[in-house]
């Protein structure tokens, strides 16, 4: 079936949403939280949670990539899990993830030294501007928390080409972000 008459089923608040969701979306989604979260009933949790988010944001929310917008969801209540519990939950991969960027931003508190909103903007823009395969790449690794690894295989690159790719990436946005003044 179909995003967009998935997406007409939740409209329409047809039971059948949800099952369709899960058939076409449900190993995408596991693999997010799987990404972020060690525990298996964390993972289990926060897909469940997809499915009763997604739910009730459609209507009023009307997405025209069902994937990425359940993805976000799936993304952001793992964090969540993470948040409410403790860090023994997060995976590796999420923990070198963040401590990436973390060192791209000097390890300080980001809220405390510029409005984060205007970081976010300032992201959003750079990212859109990157080649396909570029932005494609750091956003499986920053957005999804994908292990080198993965990002590796999914793509067809050696595991250096990506680190390399992600140290490139993460050097010109540390550039831009100073010459916007936000760093």
């Amino acid at each position: 079936m179909e995003d967009t008459d998935i997406v007409e089923l939740y409209l329409s608040r047809n039971d059948h949403a949800v099952e369709e969701t899960k058939n076409k979306s449900g190993v995408y989604c596991k693999a997010i939280a799987q990404n972020i979260l060690r525990d298996s009933r964390d993972v289990e949790e926060a897909v469940n949670e997809t499915w009763l988010k997604a739910w009730i944001s459609i209507p009023p929310a009307k997405p025209r990539v069902l994937s990425a917008f359940l993805g976000g969801i799936t993304r952001n209540i793992s964090l969540n899990i993470i948040r409410i519990g403790n860090a023994q939950k997060c995976s590796l991969s999420y923990v070198e993830s963040y401590e990436e960027l973390d060192d791209l931003m000097g390890g300080g508190d980001v809220e405390d030294e510029f409005d984060a909103k205007e970081l976010e903007n300032a992201v959003n823009v750079f990212v859109a501007k990157l080649p396909k395969m570029q932005r494609d790449v750091f956003i499986c690794r920053y957005m999804y928390f994908e292990s080198i690894d993965r990002i590796a295989d999914r793509f067809g690159y050696s595991r250096g080409k990506v680190k390399s790719m992600l140290f490139r990436i993460r050097k010109r946005l540390k550039e831009t972000l100073d010459e916007e003044g936000l760093l």
